[in-house]
């Protein structure tokens, strides 16, 4: 697993078939040190990790919308354009989804602060019958979290401040430059 921003970032994860999405989402969780407290999806994506079906926390989508949707989708036109298919994390086995030796995930945690994880199945193994899956089987790097900074609504330097007083004079006296109205004459304005 790497992150979308950080070069030095790397996780691998041994997670057996018939475990759950949310069994990794958990494992994720605790081998990047994430709070826990926000929604995260798991995306099936092709090779150019285009989106193709989402494996979410919790399903938001309406129970009507999803029926119109499955009503739309017919072999020929496939599923509705603008829309892939949503499944809940802990109902979607690994083996359900996973198949190919190289098949790639995106995972998105905090999609109020989205971090963003690319995953790509790397080898099929036999599992060892006396480890505990899943595992972080290999870390490196810290996970760091970026957070936008909000800039400040004060000025802070001197020029700031001579800007911000110029640019009020400027508004003071945005009327001074135009002649005063005169009702009932003409205006010439050559």
């Amino acid at each position: 697993m790497l992150h979308e921003d950080q070069e030095d970032f790397l996780r691998d994860f041994d997670i057996l078939a018939s475990q759950s999405f949310a069994d990794f989402h958990q494992i994720i969780k605790q081998s990047v040190e994430l709070s826990g407290n926000e929604l995260a999806s798991f995306f099936v994506c092709d090779r150019n990790w285009r989106k193709k079906k989402e494996i979410t926390l919790i399903n938001m989508q309406d129970d009507a919308i999803s029926q119109q949707e499955e009503e739309y989708e017919d072999e020929r036109r496939g599923p509705k354009p603008g829309r892939i298919p949503i499944a809940e994390m802990d109902k979607v086995r690994i083996k359900d989804i996973i198949d190919d030796p190289h098949q790639r995930l995106l995972y998105e945690y905090d999609f109020l602060n989205p971090k963003t994880f690319y995953i790509e199945l790397m080898r099929i193994l036999d599992a060892d019958k006396t480890a505990e899956y899943p595992v972080c089987v290999k870390s490196t790097g810290k996970f760091i979290s970026a957070v936008v900074p909000i800039p400040p609504l004060e000025a802070d330097g001197e020029d700031e401040i001579a800007l911000l007083s110029e640019f009020d004079d400027v508004l003071d006296n945005e009327d001074d430059d135009l002649p005063e109205p005169t009702f009932g004459q003409d205006i010439d304005f050559n």
